[in-house]
């Protein structure tokens, strides 16, 4: 991994400032939650978790979320906005994680760290009020590549542990090849520049894509994308596909006018708190059949 010229490193930190500026804001909160608690989990270096629990909790398995960022910007109050919300909406337990970024800790640590989450996670789950045999992860798109990832690992050694995943415009990959087939069309160019970014931050050139494994053993899933300002659809679609043709029962949910990064606009946006509504409500019944 080539170290982040003194340029690049100033954007970074800018890009990490603004969008804390941005986002970690008190209105971005739902209401109706019985619970907030900031938590730390141990792992090579402990992580910064919140859990949040909905006044109506009902009796369901804990979901675990991996925020968005691109693997290198964001954290567990950059995405207060979705956490909160989709605890409320879903009637349930939430705990959002915060993982190490790159460029500091390069791949896999990223997963390595989600993986220490997990394991907590059904370690505690009981404790916190969930069913402590099996979790729900998900998260936002680099958080949506690391909820599937683990996903497919737990349910091969425990077949069934994940009951479900919920993937919001996930990142499938960073195949610099991939995304310039039709980068012109849309935000498809802009998708091509972060994939290249977030490939060296990482790296991870290797980064696997989730096009390239085997599928059989992941939970049913959600997705839910955006439009024309989503430069991941392409992909999600792609994986979509291949969960069914792996024959995994899959519910998606399109948003055109949601952007990539839309749903932490809670304070601002009835687009974003509607469709986290709903991806919430979608989470509720899946869980109860």
């Amino acid at each position: 991994m080539l170290a982040p010229t003194k340029v690049e490193a100033a954007i970074l930190a800018q890009t990490r400032r603004g969008l804390r500026t941005l986002l970690a804001v008190p209105r971005a909160r739902a209401g109706g939650l019985a619970k907030v608690e900031d938590l730390e989990i141990p792992a090579a270096v402990p992580l910064h978790a919140r859990y949040y629990e909905a006044r109506d909790a009902t009796d369901a398995p804990l979901l675990v979320y991996f925020h968005g960022g691109g693997f290198v910007c964001c954290d567990i109050d950059t995405h207060d906005s979705i956490t909160s919300w989709l605890a409320r909406s879903s009637q349930g337990r939430v705990l959002s994680v915060g993982y190490r970024l790159a460029p500091e800790t390069p791949f896999p640590g990223q997963v390595e760290d989600a993986r220490a989450a997990c394991a907590w996670a059904f370690r505690n789950a009981q404790r916190l009020g969930a069913w402590p045999d099996k979790i729900v992860l998900a998260g936002d798109s680099a958080g949506a590549y690391l909820a599937a990832t683990l996903a497919l690992e737990i349910n091969r050694a425990t077949p069934g542990a994940v009951a479900l995943q919920v993937l919001l415009y996930p990142l499938i990959h960073v195949d610099k090849t991939l995304w310039s087939d039709e980068e012109l069309r849309n935000f498809r160019f802009l998708g091509r520049v972060a994939s290249i970014y977030i490939a060296r931050a990482l790296g991870a050139e290797a980064l696997p894509s989730l096009l390239d494994v085997d599928l059989i053993a992941a939970p049913p899933t959600i997705v839910a994308g955006g439009g024309p300002l989503d430069p991941v659809r392409n992909d999600a679609k792609a994986f979509v596909d291949a969960l069914r043709r792996a024959g995994i029962a899959v519910t998606e949910r399109k948003y055109p006018v949601l952007m990539h990064g839309g749903l932490n606009f809670t304070a601002y946006s009835q687009t974003a708190t509607k469709a986290l509504d709903e991806v919430g409500q979608l989470v509720r019944t899946a869980l109860e059949r």
